[in-house]
């Protein structure tokens, strides 16, 4: 079976079983009027650890819960049109974009080889800042942090705050 077909199946079993009517009634603000900028990290459900319930925040993944564009689009949309008022950038302990910068090579050449877009068109100076690579998690939830609370479009009373998740102990905790 197809991973397309596991998906529509999982889906039949969530519409027949699961899906819960409530859901269509739900309003799109977020009931905690809370966004969450989280890694795609698959081994941390943000809800889950957070102890959210289905609705009460907008979540915003990618990889490292690096704030970029598409993360800041989201977020202005989020807080101008649907009433967010607390922003939560929860980085995680032993995150993989802490190796892009040493294995940009390895990251670059996977490119190249399955691609077709030549090794040194893919190595430009930026590659490592354009996907998003950091050393340290705490590091990168602070920049993050500022950057949101610094953006010309947040409104200045909005509450921005980081959080990192320890992936061996569950434990979240707060990064001022």
């Amino acid at each position: 079976m197809s991973v397309r077909d596991d998906l529509l199946k999982g889906n039949a079993h969530y519409a027949i079983s699961e899906f819960d009517p409530m859901d269509r009634e739900l309003a799109a603000p977020p009931g905690k009027r809370l966004a969450v900028v989280a890694c795609m990290d698959t081994r941390h459900n943000v809800e889950r650890v957070l102890g959210l319930q289905h609705g009460d925040a907008k979540i915003i993944r990618n990889a490292g819960n690096v704030v970029d564009d598409g993360t800041l689009r989201s977020l202005i949309v989020a807080v101008h049109l649907l009433g967010v008022r607390h922003v939560a950038v929860m980085g995680h302990t032993k995150c993989g974009m802490t190796v892009v910068g040493r294995g940009e090579f390895r990251i670059a050449n996977s490119i190249a080889r399955t691609t077709g877009v030549p090794l040194h068109e893919v190595m430009r100076p930026d590659f490592q800042r354009w996907l998003g690579g950091f050393p340290d998690p705490e590091a990168n939830v602070r920049l993050s942090v500022a950057m949101v609370r610094g953006h010309p479009y947040m409104p200045r009373d909005l509450e921005v705050f980081g959080l990192l998740y320890d992936n061996e102990t569950g434990h979240v905790r707060p990064v001022d």
